[in-house]
This record gives structure tokens, C-alpha cells and sequence, in this order.
């Protein structure tokens, strides 16, 4: 299926946007990730103690990280914009390869020909 050149236009404006999205808040993303690790280790700790003050060092320190992620909420946003690039990529990769074409030269039996008919579409790939 041919696109039309200003749906193409428009399409790589949109791509170009969203990457920006996706750069623009890429520290919010790494910090919401180091908020997330530091979270789940401090968990993952308190639940492994049994003195009192560890505990409580623990459970400051899963709030600091909690709190940290919190305040990284806007990577959702980069992270939205990165599964749209994903999507849009995804899409644009396969109305590329026409099926027709690609399944033009059908042999009579499957079985007997399958590494010619890999072969056709490792190529074509």
C-alpha cells in the first residue's frame, strides 16, 4: 500500500516530535529508573533484617526512593512517546515488504521446498 507523500510528510513531523518528547525527558526516565533500583533494594533489604534499625534505615531509604521516583512521574510521558516511535517504526518497516510479492512464486508442495522458500524470503528481507 502506497502512502501519499504528504502522509509521509506528516508521519515524519509526528516521528520528529516524539523523538524530541523522547530526549526532553530521557533524565526524568533515568531518574524515575534509579528511583525504582533504589526502592526495590531497600525493600528487598527490610525484608531480608530482622534488627530494628536496619529496618528503619531500610524503610527511609525505599521512601527516598519511592519519593524520587514520584517526583520522575514525567518519564511516563518519554516513555508513552518512545512505544509510539516503536509502533510507528514497526508499522512503517512492514508496508514496506509487499506480500504479494513476496509470496508471488508459490511451489506445489511446502514441505519439499522450505529452504528455497526461506531462502526467498531471507532476501527479500
Amino acid at each position: 500500500m502506497k502512502q501519499s507523500k504528504g502522509k509521509q510528510v506528516l508521519m515524519a513531523l509526528a516521528g520528529l516530535a516524539l523523538l524530541a518528547v523522547v530526549i526532553g525527558t530521557l533524565p526524568h526516565m533515568i531518574g524515575l529508573g534509579l528511583g525504582a533500583l533504589l526502592a526495590f533494594y531497600a525493600i528487598s533489604k527490610f525484608v531480608q533484617t530482622s534488627k530494628v534499625f536496619a529496618k528503619i534505615g531500610f524503610g527511609l531509604l525505599a521512601a527516598l526512593g519511592i519519593g524520587l521516583a514520584l517526583s520522575n512521574i514525567w518519564a511516563v510521558v518519554g516513555i508513552a512517546a518512545a512505544l509510539g516511535l516503536y509502533i510507528g517504526y514497526m508499522r512503517m518497516k512492514m508496508q514496506r515488504v509487499d506480500l504479494n510479492q513476496l509470496f508471488a512464486r508459490r511451489r506445489p508442495t511446502t514441505s519439499t521446498h522450505f529452504e528455497a522458500d526461506w531462502k526467498d524470503l531471507d532476501q527479500k528481507r
